[in-house]
Parts: structure tokens; C-alpha cells; sequence
């Protein structure tokens, strides 16, 4: 069954993000912590471990300019958290204004995150956990 605060940790792994401090990012996120980005994103893949992860993230927001990511319905199912998660930016090099909308799973235990996989909807972020 779900710990109390698994949603709240989310929150706080995306206000990380939203302030570029990945070293809390990664304190909340188990040493092999794996994130699977949206299956047709241009960055797709497999990112596993702290060392990996920061490049990842440091990569990214690298590319953006006032990049905010925002949480819609999170709720715990289980030892997950899924959520509608909008992002926003502008590219750095373009100036091209970035909006998507998508959905997050994530997977918590003992108090740290351990994986989080992208999906188009939240329907599929559901679908997932079946």
C-alpha cells in the first residue's frame, strides 16, 4: 500500500526541477533511480542511476529558458503516483515557445522515488499500471 507522502515527494522532486537544483532532485530519487521519457520524444530512452539522470536533466533545462513544469491530478495508486504534468518553456537558441501536456508514473518505496515513465495520456499512464 502506498506510504502517506509519496505525492508530496513527487511535488517536491518537480519543485526541485522547477528551481534547476538537481542535487534535490536526485536526494529524493533512489542511487539507480530510472526515468523513461515519452516513447516519441526525440530524447527517448532509458536514463538509470544519479550519474545518468543529472546529465539527463542538466541537459535539458540547459536547452530551455523559464522551463516550469506543473503538476494536474496527482493520486497515489498503490506504490505509484500518476500525474498530468504540463510543461512550459521557451527555447534557449530558438525563442520558440514550448507547451505539451503528458503524463507521469511514478514508482516510490521507503521514501524515495525509484522510476518515472512518461506516457502520451493519462488513460496509458493508467493502462500501465494494470
Amino acid at each position: 500500500m502506498m506510504q502517506p507522502g509519496n505525492v508530496e515527494l513527487v511535488r517536491e522532486i518537480i519543485h526541485a526541477l522547477n528551481r534547476g537544483d538537481v542535487e534535490a532532485m536526485l536526494a529524493r530519487m533512489d542511487p539507480d533511480f530510472e526515468w523513461r521519457p515519452l516513447e516519441h520524444s526525440p530524447i527517448a530512452g532509458n536514463y538509470r542511476g544519479h550519474e545518468d539522470v543529472r546529465r539527463y536533466v542538466e541537459d535539458w533545462l540547459s536547452t530551455f529558458d523559464d522551463l516550469r513544469v506543473e503538476l494536474e491530478e496527482p493520486s497515489a495508486v498503490g506504490d505509484h503516483v500518476v500525474v498530468v504534468v504540463r510543461g512550459h518553456g521557451r527555447g534557449r537558441a530558438s525563442g520558440i515557445e514550448l507547451y505539451n501536456r503528458f503524463c507521469q508514473v511514478w514508482t516510490l518505496r521507503r521514501g524515495r522515488a525509484v522510476r518515472m515513465e512518461e506516457y502520451a495520456t493519462r488513460d496509458q499512464g493508467l493502462a500501465a499500471l494494470r
